[in-house]
């Protein structure tokens, strides 16, 4: 297995210092880079799984925590993190490690609707992949969902998303979240990607993110595209066959993808 660095980088968004790393392929680079869009909350741990397997076939990722989310500074919110997705793109891009040229995003679940709310709008990213992504910001925030995880994270987890521990500041993030689920939707915006490559990877055992959501989210979307369905996934790919062919999925259409990309053999 080749060996991967990780070294600390942290940038600013309107202000907010954001903090993450930088996951290193093996060699001197520069490299073909992709950004990385962690869910709501993500895990503390980005740098492990996906990070790792796209580093070890040759990209160099950047994943960081959103505003309001463990080490970054900040509150959280849809339109802070569409603004923090462009920020660290323009961190990407100006990376003396990246090859200029090209860049990919891979968000996953509710880091998935940032990604495509950004791509939309920045034609600097050249290739989108979302894994389980949240298809409707704004009936992902009405739904029944939102409230018992906001209550999970506040009693077993309060540091990873800032804020929720004032009863008052807590209600004006989920009010948020709705008022921003009108203005960012990706159902509003995945037809921009095009004609950049889209990659749409989901659970046929995701109960929290359905399948026929996604789908309809990806029947949007303009050529070219691809959507994978992985039999036994669920949300937080918790069998290992399913996580592996999920994983694969995305870094093998990651390396058809790039032009630049210098294929390395991982096994």
């Amino acid at each position: 297995m080749p060996d991967i660095r990780v070294i600390p980088t942290e940038f600013s968004s309107e202000g907010e210092i954001l903090r993450g790393n930088y996951v290193i392929p093996q060699g001197d680079g520069p490299f073909p880079a992709i950004c990385k869009f962690h869910g709501l909350p993500g895990s503390p741990n980005q740098v492990s799984g996906i990070s790792t397997r796209l580093a070890e076939a040759g990209f160099l990722v950047l994943t960081f925590d959103f505003r309001g989310f463990r080490r970054s500074e900040g509150i959280f919110s849809l339109a802070g993190e569409v603004t923090d997705a462009k920020s660290a793109t323009t961190h990407l891009i100006n990376s003396k490690l990246v090859a200029p040229g090209w860049v990919g995003v891979y968000g996953a679940s509710y880091g998935g609707a940032v990604a495509v709310c950004a791509a939309a709008h920045d034609s600097r990213i050249s290739a989108v992949c979302l894994r389980a992504p949240v298809y409707d910001t704004h009936a992902f925030a009405l739904s029944p969902l939102i409230r018992p995880e906001v209550n999970r994270i506040l009693k077993e987890t309060p540091d990873e998303m800032h804020g929720l521990v004032d009863p008052l500041l807590r209600k004006r993030i989920l009010d948020r979240m709705v008022d921003d689920g009108r203005r960012f939707n990706p159902m509003n915006e995945v037809s921009k990607i095009s004609p950049r490559p889209l990659l749409v990877v989901t659970g046929a055992a995701d109960v929290r993110i359905d399948v026929d959501g996604v789908r309809g989210l990806y029947e949007l979307a303009g050529e070219p595209k691809e959507l994978v369905i992985v039999e036994g996934a669920d949300h937080v790919l918790s069998d290992p066959r399913a996580y592996e062919d999920t994983v694969n999925s995305v870094v093998t259409w990651f390396q058809d993808t790039c032009p630049t990309n210098e294929k390395i053999d991982s096994n």
